[in-house]
């Protein structure tokens, strides 16, 4: 038996099959990072962080005697966020019913995909995430409101970063707001098709950053570090509610900060 005691659950092959398709949807559809980062695991639970290949010096070292350094070490930050579920709505997965009420299930899934991206483009202190924000070589760019300025700017910065040798091609993480404001002032042509044909790459929509951000899809520039994958485990059950959980592991690393283009949302 393992730390995720699913054995032990009073509930079927087919309900766990179920859930569990539920939780990768809802993660894979909030987890932008996932689709433009190079994905180091999953190295499963057991892994605790990975070194920077760097040695911290502390201060006021003897000036005779051993010196020594500490190697710097990144560890994995776990998360885990319990719900529950009803059991007699799990067992009418079995009687083929198939609207199922999985909201707590969605909304813990929710939970941690706004986890895994705050800490990803704001940072996460405790552990010594820096974050896509502040990584960020220069200073963040202002987008014009009008469409066709949005484009053209769009074309400037990947023109900066062609000439830093960071080459192609670009993903636009934009923010929510911005990409309804921009939908609503283009005209005919898609924007989105628009976009694509500039970046020659992905447009990705981020439901919780404030800010946007252009980043290469070359390769090499940012790292998500996956212990334990998003999985699911049991933790208690009565006769009418099984209390599971959603946890995972993982921490995430700016190679190339000079891959990084901080766009600010345009004033309303």
């Amino acid at each position: 038996m393992n730390i995720l005691r699913k054995s032990l659950a009073p509930v079927s092959e087919k309900a766990w099959s179920e859930i569990t398709t539920q939780a990768k949807q809802i993660l894979g559809n909030y987890s932008t990072a996932r689709k433009f980062a190079d994905i180091n695991g999953p190295n499963g639970l057991e892994m605790g962080g990975i070194s920077t290949g760097r040695l911290d010096f502390p201060k006021n070292q003897p000036k005779e005697g051993v010196n020594y350094g500490v190697r710097e070490f990144l560890p994995l930050t776990e998360v885990r966020k319990p719900f529950e579920l009803d059991l007699w709505e799990l067992d009418n997965i079995e009687r083929g019913a198939i609207d199922i009420d999985l909201s707590p299930l969605e909304k813990a899934a929710r939970e941690l995909a706004v986890f895994e991206e705050k800490a990803i483009y704001e940072g996460f202190q405790p552990a010594k995430i820096i974050g896509l924000e502040k990584a960020a070589e220069g200073n963040p760019v202002s987008l014009p409101a009008d469409a066709n300025a949005f484009l053209k700017e769009i074309g400037n910065q990947i023109i900066h970063l062609d000439k830093k040798a960071v080459q192609g091609p670009y993903t636009l993480v934009i923010n929510e707001m911005e990409w309804l404001e921009l939908i609503k002032l283009s005209e005919g042509y898609p924007i989105q098709k628009q976009l694509k044909d500039v970046l020659g790459g992905n447009v990705l929509i981020n439901h919780f950053n404030k800010n946007s951000f252009l980043l290469s899809e070359r390769g090499g520039d940012y790292e998500l570090v996956i212990g334990q994958d998003y999985t699911l485990g049991y933790d208690s059950h009565t006769t009418s509610k099984v209390k599971l959980f959603l946890t995972g592991s993982f921490t995430f690393r700016v190679l190339s900060p000079e891959a990084i283009v901080v766009l600010t949302r345009s004033a309303s």
